[in-house]
């Protein structure tokens, strides 16, 4: 009987382990040589959110922050191997946010916030 409880209580945390994910109170964007990853918060916290920008690739990195309406909000250059965190002030609770690599060119990133981390363009 011991054994059972004992291999019970096992498989639950490895269950467990794989239903969980990372999270965070600001947005992270990793840059990768042929990827960006994506880290969100569960939700906006009061008017503003951050975001942290984290060069992983051997280039200095030129990158935009726009609005969804196109106004854009910010440059930001990121030195290889280092990041540069930004506050934004948000005019709703509904807005979404761009990541827009600029050099090197990259397709731009939705900022959704309460997703699980994803992957521009995903592992496959």
């Amino acid at each position: 009987m011991w054994k059972t409880l004992i291999i019970s209580l096992f498989a639950l945390g490895f269950i467990y382990e794989a239903a969980a994910y990372e999270r965070s109170d600001a947005f992270i964007v990793r840059v990768f040589e042929k990827r960006i990853r994506v880290l969100s918060p569960k939700k906006y916290s009061d008017r503003k959110t951050s975001v942290i920008i984290e060069n992983k690739t051997l280039v200095k990195g030129i990158y935009e922050l726009t609005r969804k309406s196109g106004k854009r909000i910010k440059y930001i250059s990121v030195r290889p191997g280092k990041f540069k965190a930004i506050e934004l002030k948000l005019l709703s609770k509904n807005e979404s946010f761009y990541f827009v690599p600029v050099s090197p060119p990259f397709q731009k990133v939705e900022l959704i916030p309460g997703s699980r981390p994803y992957e521009i363009p995903p592992k496959g």
